[in-house]
């Protein structure tokens, strides 16, 4: 399939691109969505972030853009993690540790917890987002998580997943933009 290309929206690396290879379960965030995704959350030089399902790298690459501390990302598919690595190397990001795993295994088995943005981007044709939910609240991510970011497919919203989110924290945001949902919510003093 061919290439797509995704502009970073802010920070020191705006305007500059990442190329990813499209598939069927490839779906960059879009501008509009990362945009206020940023003017949400606030990320500064201490703000360690988790990208679950990182796909192109972009959620990485803008939280770092915008000056994060660093970014974990994990992602299953072994091309994808190459393609990410030969982005950022050319983006000259080094601050990012990359993780080619699957997201459950992942986060079944992840002995550090702690990340003040998590990124959760599941494939929408699974229930796959319900269950990261479920094990991001059960081996206590959100106990010293600040912010989460969740996106779903709107035709499939799953308002359980709302109901998980708000036990621990308050929503920013639970919006719809063409066929996307997302949530940004805010962890609870």
């Amino acid at each position: 399939m061919p290439g797509g290309k995704i502009k970073i929206t802010g920070g020191l690396l705006k305007s500059r691109i990442i190329n990813f290879k499209k598939t069927l379960l490839l779906k960059p965030t879009k501008s509009f969505v990362r945009e206020t995704i940023f003017n949400v959350i606030s990320v500064d030089n201490n703000t360690k972030c988790l990208d679950l399902f990182s796909g192109s790298g972009i959620l990485s690459a803008e939280a770092i853009s915008r000056g994060a501390k660093n970014s974990t990302l994990v992602e299953n598919n072994f091309q994808t993690c190459e393609k990410i690595i030969k982005e950022f190397i050319n983006l000259n990001i080094t601050n990012y540790k990359l993780i080619n795993d699957d997201v459950i295994n992942f986060l079944k088995n992840n002995t550090n917890n702690h990340y003040d943005v998590i990124f959760l981007d599941a494939p929408y044709d699974s229930n796959i987002i319900e269950e990261c939910v479920n094990l991001l609240d059960n081996h206590n991510y959100f106990l010293n998580n600040t912010y989460l970011f969740l996106e779903q497919s709107k035709r499939n919203y799953n308002k359980n997943l709302i109901n998980i989110v708000t036990k621990s924290h308050n929503l920013l945001k639970d919006l719809s933009i063409g066929d996307v949902s997302y949530t940004i919510a805010r962890k609870r003093n």
